[in-house]
């Protein structure tokens, strides 16, 4: 009987991808198959390479600023982000090369950007598969690979349940991070979602004085120069800053103590709930299609999706989100 895991999307809150590997391992299950979206991806990679600690104790060791600079945050085309460093980092520490030196079958799912198809990846370059399943929508670049735009395998399938049962699968363990982001849970805990939401636009905010660096132009007047840094300064602010939602909801028509106002939205934040939004609709929609025989659902409310320094809380989340369902997972084992 060979098992599968399937690795869901979900930015920052994948490092819980470790705990629950590790709590896996720990009760004995040995894992056959893994397949992989986005920051699923990633951790599969050096799961499937045989890099697990080494990958944990790099990233309990980040710090926020570490993190800033990893991502490369400024404007890029197509994206906040550039990741370079993120990716080198998998190439040089975390995986092997290509997907035949890795320990057990792999995949990773990315997704067409022109053709709005799934595409997925079981071999040849295990890095710039996970580039493509890890290129969220307006954070980081799309990747051209094989004359195709690719993106996050999130917008299309955020917990790949099939790619395991291609890679010859008998029982599927799943592993959902959209759980927090149901469409009714986001209504039911509004202001928890919306200050969740706001952690992303702090992140980029307190990489302004970096990115205020990459805008200087050292070949104009010191006069021209500021008023090109303020100018392009304020872009990226108009991006992390809050629209003026706030004030006209705050004086709406229920006035302020009359209702609680989450956070208003930022452009970027408007964007990473949205796509939180999709990709819990999605997941529920392709788990319901294609339901694997176990699934773990880590309850990561309380973490913005760039929070990658909290590492060492993700990882006990994901430990914690095993042992709940331990006696579930023993007996669907022994039952099949």
């Amino acid at each position: 009987m060979k098992i599968g895991l399937a690795l869901g999307s979900g930015a920052a809150r994948g490092w819980a991808h470790i705990g629950v590997i590790q709590a896996l391992e720990e009760m004995g299950i040995q894992i056959d198959i893994v397949s992989g979206c986005s920051i699923g991806s990633y951790v599969g990679a050096a799961y499937t390479s045989g890099k697990l600690p080494e990958l944990a104790q790099w990233v309990t060791s980040l710090t926020e600023w570490q993190v800033i600079a990893l991502m490369g945050v400024g404007f890029h085309k197509g994206g906040l982000m550039s990741g370079l460093k993120v990716f080198k980092a998998l190439q040089d520490d975390f995986s092997y090369d290509n997907f035949e030196q890795l320990n057990k079958p792999f995949a990773a799912v990315a997704t067409d950007l022109y053709s709005g198809r799934e595409v997925n990846f079981t071999s040849g370059s295990v890095v710039e598969a996970v580039k493509a399943s890890c290129a969220i929508p307006g954070l980081f670049p799309p990747l051209l690979y094989n004359n195709r735009w690719l993106v996050d395998g999130g917008v299309v399938n955020p917990v790949p349940v099939n790619m395991c049962r291609m890679l010859g699968a008998d029982i599927v363990i799943a592993v959902n991070l959209s759980a927090d982001f149901r469409p009714q849970s986001i209504v039911n805990n509004q202001i928890d979602h919306g200050n969740n939401q706001k952690k992303t636009s702090e992140f980029f905010r307190r990489s302004k004085q970096q990115i205020k660096q990459w805008f200087t132009k050292e070949d104009i007047s010191n006069q021209e120069d500021n008023l090109s840094n303020s100018t392009e300064d304020q872009d990226f602010l108009d991006i992390i800053e809050p629209t003026n939602v706030e004030a006209q909801n705050a004086e709406g028509e229920l006035g302020p103590t009359e209702a609680q106002v989450p956070p208003a939205p930022s452009i970027i934040n408007a964007m990473s709930g949205s796509l939180d939004i999709l990709a819990a609709r999605v997941a529920r929609s392709r788990l319901a299609g294609d339901p694997p025989d176990i699934l773990i659902e880590p309850q990561l409310r309380d973490f913005g999706m760039m929070e990658f320094y909290r590492a060492t809380e993700l990882i006990e989340h994901g430990r914690a989100s095993v042992e709940r369902i331990s006696e579930q997972i023993k007996y669907q084992l022994a039952s099949e």
